[in-house]
């Protein structure tokens, strides 16, 4: 029952954001808010969950990714930086300053991990340049062109927005960032 309401849960928050409240879960359940706060002390809660597991998730498939021998580095690194669970890929900035307006803490949480948690994407990028695969490049700056990449991709007004998913933005993305915009002979 706890994985149904989180997953209602999370059909809420696309639809209306995090200010759906408990009575509306209820409702698209069919069931009580008592049957709910049984499994959930509060709204937090909940929202404290999804958001531990939308973090599980990315972490999870990232390391999966890091350490499929199938995949070459440079593919290995493409597949985490695009990587999003499904349920969250209509995520855009109303969401994020939605969450960050209700839920604080758990915006600290998911925006700490966003800019923090870049272990194995920069070790995997530190091997690409000892293998020569990829340029000496300030791998920080590369950084925040992707986090700036990302704000963008999240921003609701970006007209590109009705033209992509946002998996496939986060492609284009990604495509000019490791091979740029040249054509090589």
């Amino acid at each position: 029952m706890q994985d149904r309401i989180l997953n209602e849960a999370i059909s809420l928050i696309q639809q209306k954001g995090f200010t759906f409240t408990i009575s509306e879960l209820a409702t698209k359940l069919g069931t009580s808010k008592r049957t709910i706060y049984d499994h959930f002390s509060s709204k937090d809660q909940m929202i404290e969950m999804i958001i531990d597991n939308l973090i599980s998730q990315i972490k999870e498939k990232e390391k999966e990714i890091a350490e499929n021998d199938d995949l070459e580095l440079l593919e290995k690194i493409n597949q985490i930086l695009c990587c999003t669970p499904k349920d969250f890929e209509i995520m855009d900035m109303r969401l994020l300053s939605d969450l960050k307006k209700h839920h604080y803490h758990q915006w600290e949480k998911l925006d700490y991990f966003i800019k923090k948690e870049w272990s194995i994407v920069l070790q995997l990028m530190e091997q690409g340049i000892e293998q020569g695969l990829i340029r000496p490049i300030n791998l920080q700056a590369f950084i925040e062109l992707y986090l700036g990449a990302i704000n963008q991709i999240y921003d609701p007004i970006s007209s590109n927005q009705r033209q992509q998913t946002f998996g496939e933005r986060l492609q284009t993305v990604m495509d000019i960032l490791l091979n740029g915009i040249t054509i090589r002979s």
